[in-house]
């Protein structure tokens, strides 16, 4: 098992709505789409055709929304990588928000995009005052605190660099531990969203691994270390999963890109893992703030880690 020398950071953001806002079942697309749409509006050259602008190597919404794909890389056969955020959305679902009233959300920095913080506080500031939900209701971005020591960021430019991207140390794993989903989890296997019967340890764990090795990549290059996946797959078949109390969660959101209403539905509650946990140790405990499956950057995939 490598260890990680990825920097990783938890912020916390509290909002307050300047009139009624609606926020959703599931907040995490709308306030993806919003970041998208501020990060757009301060990208140096327009973005018309869908693919990274002249500028991407400096472009805030190309490496922060955007990201291009590593030539050739041997892991990911798609158009883009892992985008280096996870927004986690308010917990409490769907609720009915007055004007004075506030709320807050986690958001995951991760590898360069820490040092995009400046950009990236500019962004949910312009996002908030043009307004989220149906009604574009205007909201106010009143403080952004950090996991570590929950005191709010300077506003000074050139502190905004200082932050502490240490996570807690990993915990020792025996042979049993239980992850708990608290967004809904869709992690594609042979093409499709698994269910609860056919999710396993091996899909999940190499999933993550995978995931955690193009963040990497990306953002350390070639002082990025390397999974051994051989080793790492055979130790994978070794683990058990046990659904313990799994169910399947649907919820809708808007794609302005598709101008349609999609139906994303995933898996919520908790699995137990069953072998010798020891080879994936840290990675779990990585994966609470990397988010695991698709649609991670708006919060799917969000878990809890349970030594037992």
């Amino acid at each position: 098992m490598m260890s990680s020398p990825l920097p990783i950071a938890r912020l916390h953001l509290t909002v307050r709505a300047e009139g009624p806002l609606q926020l959703p079942p599931y907040a995490g697309s709308m306030l993806r789409g919003a970041f998208g749409h501020a990060l757009l509006a301060l990208s140096p050259l327009p973005h018309t055709d869908g693919q990274p602008c002249a500028l991407h190597a400096r472009c805030p919404y190309c490496q922060l929304f955007a990201a291009p794909p590593l030539p050739g890389h041997s892991l990911q056969k798609f158009s883009h990588m892992p985008q280096p955020y996870v927004i986690e959305p308010p917990s409490a679902g769907a609720q009915q928000l007055q004007a004075g009233q506030s709320f807050g959300f986690g958001l995951v920095l991760i590898g360069k995009a820490l040092g995009l913080l400046p950009v990236v506080k500019q962004a949910w500031q312009r996002a908030l005052r043009t307004g989220l939900g149906p009604g574009y209701t205007p909201c106010t971005l009143l403080e952004i605190n950090d996991e570590n020591g929950l005191q709010p960021l300077p506003d000074k430019r050139e502190q905004l660099f200082n932050l502490n991207a240490a996570l807690p140390p990993a915990p020792a794993l025996g042979t049993q531990a239980t992850l708990h989903f608290h967004t809904p989890l869709r992690l594609q296997v042979q093409g499709k969203p698994a269910r609860a019967g056919q999710l396993t340890a091996r899909d999940l764990l190499i999933a993550l691994a995978r995931r955690h090795q193009l963040l990497c990549d990306v953002h350390l290059g070639t002082a990025a270390p390397q999974y051994d996946f051989k080793t790492l797959v055979e130790q994978a078949q070794a683990v058990a999963l046990q659904a313990q109390d799994l169910h399947w969660f649907d919820w809708g959101r808007y794609s302005q890109r598709q101008q349609q209403e999609m139906q994303l539905g995933g898996l919520l509650g908790s699995v137990q893992l069953h072998g010798d946990l020891a080879p994936f140790a840290e990675l779990l405990h990585l994966g609470q703030w990397l988010h695991i499956g698709k649609n991670a950057t708006m919060g799917l995939g969000g878990y809890r880690l349970m030594p037992d």
